[in-house]
């Protein structure tokens, strides 16, 4: 997932800031034995920090349809942010600064990456990359380069927050087509209530009804309505069918 991440940033700079094909892109960290080898303009994306992002984490388990077109019941995808050092590589300052500059203002404009920058095996993997330029002091800057035993750089500290595509997936099970719900209050008669799921061609929000409730169709089609074995169904006034002593109705 990393390689598609880095594989994206770089399309999306060279689209965005634009960058030339004589400006390399690399992902190496940027010490005193790589500067030495530098030998053209360079942009260095190098990723330093990796961390579970816990303020944008889901819950509760979707249900979507495989490749293989069946029904399967899916975890939320965790998200991870990402920590990038952008600098700029060139023989003059003034070109580092507006090599920098322009990298900054790409980054500024688009807080998410477009699908036509996303890697194409990491496309359908939703929610997409986000950038955000870092704030504070700067301290860790500092810090930051000593480790590498390099001089001091000013660098973009950028986070990318990217969806990890962990691909764990559970066949689902048959549809719940109806649903029986009884209760017996104290001192009360046993009451009974079905209910019958369906699905039908008419439009969303059109409704569905028995002689027991009715219902709204959903936006895929489906609708769950109360219902007897024998009620006629009718959506939108229309007669439909009469509901059968097993499964749902669908119209």
């Amino acid at each position: 997932m990393l390689h598609l991440l880095d594989e994206s940033l770089e399309t999306f700079l060279r689209a965005v800031v634009p960058l030339p094909k004589e400006i390399d892109v690399v992902f190496a960290a940027p010490d005193k034995d790589w500067a030495a080898r530098v030998s053209r303009p360079t942009i260095n994306l190098y990723l330093w920090d990796v961390r579970r992002n816990t303020s944008e984490r889901e819950f509760g388990i979707f249900t979507e349809t495989d490749d293989a077109g069946r029904t399967v019941h899916r975890a939320p995808q965790p998200r991870v942010d990402c920590r990038y050092l952008i600098t700029a590589w060139t023989a003059d300052s003034r070109d580092e600064h507006s090599l920098l500059g322009a990298t900054l203002a790409a980054v500024l404009t688009q807080p998410v990456l477009e699908a036509e920058h996303v890697a194409p095996a990491y496309r359908t993997v939703e929610p997409r990359p986000s950038l955000t330029l870092a704030t504070g002091d700067g301290s860790e800057n500092s810090d930051f380069w000593s480790a590498l035993g390099g001089q001091l750089k000013p660098g973009l500290d950028v986070t990318v927050t990217a969806t990890v595509d962990i691909g764990l997936m559970a066949e689902a099970g048959p549809a719940v087509r109806r649903i029986g719900i009884a209760a017996t209050p104290t001192g009360g008669e046993r009451n009974e209530r079905l209910f019958v799921a369906g699905r039908t061609d008419a439009p969303p929000g059109t409704i569905v009804s028995t002689p027991h409730g009715a219902a709204e169709v959903g936006a895929d089609g489906s609708f769950v309505v109360s219902a007897e074995v024998g009620d006629e169904l009718r959506v939108d006034g229309e007669r439909r069918h009469k509901v059968a002593g097993r499964g749902g109705s669908d119209v």
